[in-house]
This record gives structure tokens, sequence and C-alpha cells, in this order.
């Protein structure tokens, strides 16, 4: 009995799997949980490469040179007609127009009004039906960039988590290195029974004399504090390279007991 042949339109598209790599936000939140956001790992395309790819296959009716040149013409002219305030059809991917972020009144200045402007994008349909060829290969945590391993008393280094008011102090971690405008090490008070929540940011004491600033140990003076537990915390705006991050990246110790 002959095979039936099998509908080219019944043969499932082949699926591409991603990775999501999911990271805790350094936003602050009104209950004081953690929260987390996702990403997709992705590589980049360049027009470049998928000229390239389009001469290595035979795709092309034309030099890859030559291609390249007419990309390069397009790209200029759908910028001039941005710069002119149009909308701009980005092939089938979408539309990117000029937009206002935020709030604005009708009494602000042009000038005021200006200062707000930003790129807006919309997707196709075809950009999102897109995505359906993707699927969830492994949700996975970023390789830890930034950490504390322990406080010490520096005259008592024997002693883990456990410091007393007015003494030398050292946090030994990995990419601690203090920077940016926020940066610093706090106290917060958390009472012996804490619940792991950190108490809000009002609330958190900043040590003002902070003697070595490295990526693997900060030394600082415990001020005065009132007898208590503590949760230090170490806020920081560098990477683990010393490059300044958009946002500052919060890490915190356990709960230390200060006493007198």
């Amino acid at each position: 009995m002959p095979r039936k042949k099998q509908s080219i339109l019944s043969i499932e598209e082949h699926k591409t799997p991603v990775d999501v790599v999911v990271r805790d936000s350094n936003l602050p939140s009104p209950d004081g949980k953690v929260h987390q956001y996702g990403s997709i790992v992705h590589s980049k395309a360049t027009v470049r490469s998928i000229l390239a790819e389009m001469e290595r296959n035979s795709q092309a009716f034309v030099s890859k040179e030559t291609m390249f040149y007419i990309a390069e013409e397009l790209s200029r002219r759908m910028m001039e007609k941005f710069k002119r305030g149009y909308s701009v059809e980005l092939l089938d991917f979408g539309t990117i127009f000029p937009t206002i972020k935020g709030s604005i009144s009708e009494t602000d200045t042009p000038g005021k009004i200006k200062k707000q402007f930003d790129v807006g994008f919309t997707p196709s349909d075809n950009a999102r039906d897109a995505l359906k060829n993707l699927t969830v290969r492994k949700v996975r945590r970023p390789q830890v960039q930034h950490c504390i391993y322990y406080i010490e008393n520096m005259f008592k280094p024997e002693e883990k988590n456990l410091l007393q008011s007015a003494c030398m102090a050292r946090i030994i971690g990995k990419a601690i290195k203090l920077g940016g405008e926020k940066s610093g090490i706090y106290a917060a008070a958390v009472g012996e029974n804490w619940n792991g929540k950190l108490p809000v940011r009002e609330n958190w004491i900043k040590m003002k004399h902070i003697t070595q600033n490295k990526p693997s140990a900060l030394e600082f003076y415990v001020e005065d504090l009132s007898p208590d537990f503590y949760v230090f915390v170490v806020e920081t705006s560098l990477s683990a390279g010393g490059k300044e991050l958009k946002n500052s990246v919060i890490m915190q110790t356990g709960a230390v007991l200060v006493k007198e």
C-alpha cells in the first residue's frame, strides 16, 4: 500500500529553545519582599552577518557589498524621516516613532517638554507571532557577581557575626567595592527574632567612617549602635569588573549581634 504523502502545511515548524535568566530586582517594594524579573538569553544578528549568511547560502543575486550599500542608504533615509518627526515602519518588525516620556502640563515650556522626548516602538503582528517559535529550554539564575561571605570584628576575627559598638569591622565578599552616589555601608536593626524581611531604607543607619574599600574587603568603624541584632547592608553601583552600573546592587549580611 503506498505511503500517504504528508502535507507541507502539517509539518510542525522547528522550534527554537532559549534560556531564561531570573534576577532579583533592586527596586524597593512596599511589602519588603524581593521581587524577580526575567530576561531571555539571545545573540545579536547584525546586518553584515545576515548578508554574509545570504551570500554563503547563495540566496543573494547581487554582491554582499551592493546589498550592504542599499541597506545603509535605506537606513539613512529612514533616519532622516524620523528626524523630521515621522513614524517609520521598520520593514516587517514594527513602527518606530517619537513620543513623550512621563507627564506634562499645558503650562510647561517647549524646552521642558523637549527634554521628555523619547523613542517609541510598536511591534508588528508578525513580530509578535514570531515569538511563538521560541520555547523555554532552561530557567536559571545568573552567576553571582556580588555577594557577602561574612562580617567580623577586626580585633576578634574568630567571632563571626558578633560585633561590639564602636569597634572596627570587616566585611569579606565578592565585588563589594563601593562606588556610585548611593553607595555605602548601612546597619538596620532587625531584633532577635528576625523574619528575613529587610527594614525600610529610612531606618538604615549609614556607617560614615570607611577605612578600606576593596572588591573583596570593606573595613569600617561601627558607629555608636545600641545593643541589638542588625543586618549590615552594602550598596554599590560598581560591577565585578569595576564599571559603573545603571542600577545599584544591594547585598546584606545575616543577623549580626552588636554588644556594648
